[in-house]
């Protein structure tokens, strides 16, 4: 069984720009996983994919797309890895109701004991990995004013492969039952 994520994606205009951060900062793993914001943390599930798909499907329906802004530069310490994020400075409160949803309906089961760096508190994307806390910090110190802007469209459920990289096996719309009336 394959660890999996569910996640924001980004356009590929931003995601283009994210990615040329990534590559300084990441080397060896921009090429291993697309930019993206985890709204479900890393989790294993017995569930046929189809099924998980469906019902990731109709929560994000009734999600509609929202504007994120990325900024705030940090140094956080995964328990394994020294990173560099940047926290959603604005749509963090968007991206924190469909994580809740997520986790209510489907992944109740995978729910983080302690939320403090999870999804549900901390939306961020990863940019970089050190060996040093003061590497990272130092890097985020750098990157001080620099930001990103866009609106999010999709959620994709990403799957971990044998190189520790991640792929996007499907994703879904924002607000696709929405009514437009």
């Amino acid at each position: 069984m394959a660890a999996r994520s569910i996640a924001l994606l980004f356009d590929d205009a931003t995601g283009g720009d994210i990615d040329l951060l990534r590559a300084l900062y990441d080397r060896d793993r921009v090429d291993r996983a697309p930019p993206h914001v985890p709204v479900v943390a890393s989790f294993e599930e017995n569930t046929p994919t189809a099924d998980l798909l469906e019902m990731v499907g109709l929560i994000v329906a009734v999600h509609p797309p929202f504007m994120l802004q990325l900024g705030a530069p940090e140094a956080f310490f995964d328990g394994d890895d020294q990173l560099l994020q940047f926290v959603a400075t604005k749509g963090g409160e968007e991206s924190q109701r469909l994580s809740e949803a997520l986790y209510r309906d489907i992944f109740h089961h995978h729910r983080p004991d302690d939320p403090a760096g999870s999804p549900l508190q901390r939306p961020a994307l990863t940019v970089g990995r050190f060996a040093r806390a003061d590497e990272a910090a130092a890097a985020a110190k750098q990157l001080a004013g620099k930001s990103y802007f866009c609106v999010i469209t999709e959620v994709g459920m990403l799957e971990a492969d044998d190189d520790g990289g991640w792929t996007i096996l499907h994703s879904a719309p924002l607000g696709s039952m929405l009514s437009t009336a």
